[in-house]
């Protein structure tokens, strides 16, 4: 190995050291900067320099050849993202701390603009350890979630366990890794061979099963039901492929169903039960409420009330808080319809490199999508560090094609 590809491969190696981090001592949405936090934001500079950042944040950027049509998207709607809304939360007055934790998120959202041109220089492997950084951070997360509920196992479809005040099964980076560690497993076994493969397969198997166990017993509705949704098509995929597969496969559900079957239909009629309950968690009435309130000046319709705005959210029982829980209100709240159309450019530009993705490592693509979906659909997670992860790993997979199909 050169010093270049050495120093390469360093890069790569810093963005999956941020995310064991993350995992190990880090939550979803921080209090405060503490020495974790500091330690994955100094972890992601070195992984990708000083330069980009301020290319990006001048524009200067927009002169990359190469990048693809995606890059030239983000970058400018990271620039309108960024400057107008800023400008407009200072003019409104709103709290320095209060615009801080809107434009960080940003940056998180947008960090593919960021992390994709530094690892793009470690090949493959860059893709390889941010994926294996991120499953890793997704199961870390889901073990000290199981130690808050003092490892119980046999509560899963008995009753409803605590979510906890950090909120750790709410990161994007958990929901990775419930599809993505049984989807490698089953792959390990596709490929067979050496001893170490299936001792591997066992093991990211039963990482998997920790992480849908545990979205099972805080009755995550939809986070569940996507990832059973996602590995039973990888698992048709391999079938398809591999038609022998079928016959382990439905052996392994067998030695999960037999034993687990009462957890299993006490799960299911916790996610009914709650649904009866709660419905849509109040999403309609707080996007009501956004838009009740946009429509009362033709400059908050356009432009928003900037990053810092304050509203009184349904959701929380009307208390004046900086967030809504989708990001389509939340940026109608914040950056105005000229914003969600800088949003909606962005995130339809990732949409052919997913296509490719899908094309070339269908299982990589059925993971991303779930966690994707509740990020941008139905959950606060587009705020959380572990979404722009993804979508780097997706833009970085599907340019070398090597996954969860090819381990």
């Amino acid at each position: 190995m050169t010093a270049a590809s050495g120093m390469r491969l360093a890069s790569a190696a810093a963005m999956a050291g941020a995310l064991l981090i993350y995992g190990g001592v880090s939550v979803p949405a921080p209090p405060s900067l503490r020495w974790g936090e500091a330690a994955i934001g100094l972890l992601i500079l070195l992984s990708i320099g000083w330069r980009r950042p301020l290319m990006v944040a001048t524009g200067h950027a927009l002169r990359d050849s190469g990048e693809g049509a995606w890059m030239a998207i983000a970058v400018a709607a990271l620039g309108w993202l960024l400057w107008v809304p800023l400008l407009r939360g200072a003019a409104l007055g709103w709290e320095a701390a209060d615009i801080l934790r809107d434009v960080v998120p940003l940056f998180y959202l947008f960090l593919p603009v960021l992390l994709v041109p530094a690892l793009r220089r470690a090949g493959a492997w860059g893709a390889r350890l941010l994926t294996g950084g991120l499953a890793l951070a997704g199961l870390l997360l889901t073990l000290r979630w199981w130690k808050q509920a003092d490892w119980g196992f046999g509560a899963v479809g008995t009753r409803a366990m605590a979510d906890g005040g950090a909120y750790l099964l709410n990161a994007p980076s958990v929901l990775f890794a419930a599809v993505a560690l049984p989807a490698l497993a089953l792959s390990l076994v596709a490929v067979g061979g050496a001893f170490r493969r299936w001792i591997a397969a066992f093991a990211c198997a039963a990482g998997g099963g920790l992480c849908l166990g545990a979205l099972a017993g805080a009755v995550h509705r939809t986070a569940l039901g996507l990832a059973v949704l996602s590995l039973t098509m990888v698992a048709l995929w391999w079938v398809r492929r591999r038609p022998w597969l079928a016959a382990p496969l439905l052996l392994a559900v067998g030695v999960v169903i037999l034993p687990a079957g009462d957890a299993l239909v006490g799960a299911w009629q916790q996610v009914a039960e709650k649904t009866r309950l709660t419905g849509a968690n109040t999403r309609w009435e707080e996007a009501a409420a956004v838009i009740d309130h946009a429509v009362s000046s033709p400059w908050i319709l356009l432009f928003g009330d900037g990053w810092g705005a304050r509203i009184a959210n349904p959701a929380v029982g009307g208390w004046r808080v900086g967030y809504t829980h989708t990001l389509v209100s939340y940026s109608l709240l914040k950056t105005g319809l000229l914003g969600m159309l800088a949003f909606a450019a962005y995130l339809c530009a990732l949409v052919r490199p997913w296509r490719r993705l899908l094309a070339e490592d269908p299982p990589l693509a059925m993971a991303v999508v779930p966690p994707l979906l509740m990020a941008l659909c139905l959950h606060t997670s587009f705020k959380y560090l572990d979404t722009g992860v993804i979508l780097s790993l997706m833009l970085l997979a599907s340019e070398f094609r090597k996954g969860l199909s090819k381990p």
